[in-house]
């Protein structure tokens, strides 16, 4: 692996596969040459998700549909060993990235604090609808409908910018960009040079890492929880080989 510039930490005994990164990897061009295929994984079905709250930096336990669905995710997934895993400091993706790897158990699962949703500052775990009001009123649009159509078929992230204006704490969209394309050149930095990676993430960060590399890839809009989007990093360049994949035979 390549250094990095970071703190580890090992959390009580429950988590001894849990390994977190606090610093920032800087953006810099990857000389050595990769062959990694990144399994970018959205964590199963929250109470959060459920109730439809806002859920950014703030955590909620996974449903029990949701610890379905991500083991078998890990049982589809069961003769794809991974050479390295992933997951945001946010407990949800912890949670999935241990139910996915039942299989390979003794395999560390390192956590990016630059892999974590976005930030949504006061709004953060309030109903989503009570901040579409405020956003449709602050924005001059007619309804609710009418804002998440304009916002799923954006050519840029309209819901950051509208936040981040509503409260300058929440992230704009280029901060939430480059934290998360600082996450994957750690990601990178912490893998072996070619091999299968595992990555759970959110929502938001699956949408705004693909729109990075390919703006049309996907609407504006989270994909299925424990759906996997494949990317390909050669060392230069990264490629989207599926979005939200359920179906591995």
């Amino acid at each position: 692996m390549n250094n990095v510039n970071c703190t580890r930490f090992s959390l009580p005994n429950e988590y001894e596969r849990f390994k977190i990164i606090l610093s920032f990897f800087p953006l810099q061009s990857i000389n050595t040459m990769k062959n990694l295929e990144i399994y970018l994984t959205r964590h199963g079905e929250t109470e959060f998700n459920v109730t439809q709250r806002l859920q950014g930096w703030a955590d909620s336990p996974l449903t029990e549909d949701g610890k379905r669905v991500a083991q078998e995710l890990g049982d589809k997934l069961r003769g794809h060993n991974f050479q390295a895993a992933f997951c945001s400091t946010l407990p949800r993706t912890l949670t999935t990235a241990q139910l996915i790897l039942a299989h390979q158990p003794h395999l560390p699962i390192m956590a990016l604090n630059d892999l974590r949703e976005y930030h949504f500052g006061q709004f953060e775990g309030n109903y989503g609808n009570d901040l579409y009001e405020k956003i449709i009123a602050h924005r001059g649009i007619a309804d609710v409908e009418t804002w998440l159509n304009f916002y799923r078929h954006a050519d840029h992230n309209v819901l950051a910018e509208t936040v981040s204006q509503l409260d300058p704490r929440a992230e704009t969209e280029a901060q939430f960009v480059q934290r998360l394309q600082r996450g994957m050149a750690q990601v990178v930095a912490n893998s072996p040079d070619e091999g299968r990676v595992l990555v759970v993430s959110h929502g938001m960060a699956i949408v705004a890492l693909l729109k990075s590399i390919d703006k049309s890839a996907i609407l504006y809009k989270s994909p299925a929880n424990a759906s996997v989007s494949r990317l390909h990093f050669d060392g230069t360049k990264w490629r989207i080989l599926s979005v939200a994949q359920t179906d591995f035979t």
